[in-house]
This record gives structure tokens, C-alpha cells and sequence, in this order.
């Protein structure tokens, strides 16, 4: 199941459409983003990706930051991914 722009809007708990264009933006990236570093596109990931870029809208080394944070999540994703592929 991929993430849709409404699940990004219900997970963030955003009301009406005024943000879409933006939201669609943040969760395509993030797709990249966890695709690249993974090699799939785990919606919980995808989720949290796409909320850190709407939540933290900051200079590009705090969401450097950010992102390390999340990488024991990306690892274990791609080690499960490789796992069930070989």
C-alpha cells in the first residue's frame, strides 16, 4: 500500500486542502528518500520522512540531523528488504 497525500494529512492531523501541493511535494521526496535508502518504499518510513519535512522545516544541517537519527531505521529496513529478496 503506498502513502497517499491523505494519510500524510491524517498522520500530521491536517484538515482541509490548503497544504496538498506542498504535502504531495514533501511525500514524493520522501518516497526518493527512503527508495535510495533502502531500496523499497516502506510506508512507515515514507511516513515519518514526509512528516519530519513538513514538521522541521529547517536549514539543510538540522534536517541532516534529523535524518541520522532515522538511520538504525533505514538499515534495518534494508537488511529485512535483502533478507526477503535473496
Amino acid at each position: 500500500m503506498a502513502v497517499s497525500v491523505d494519510m500524510l494529512k491524517e498522520h500530521l492531523r491536517i484538515d482541509g486542502s490548503m497544504e496538498d501541493a506542498m504535502l504531495s511535494f514533501y511525500l514524493e521526496t520522501a518516497k526518493k528518500y527512503v527508495k535510495n535508502a533502502t531500496g523499497t518504499e516502506a510506508d512507515h518510513l515514507v511516513l515519518i520522512v514526509a512528516s519530519i519535512f513538513y514538521e522541521y522545516r529547517v536549514s539543510e544541517e538540522e534536517m541532516g540531523k534529523a535524518f541520522n537519527a532515522l538511520t538504525p531505521f533505514f538499515v534495518q529496513e534494508a537488511m529485512i528488504n535483502g533478507a526477503t529478496t535473496d
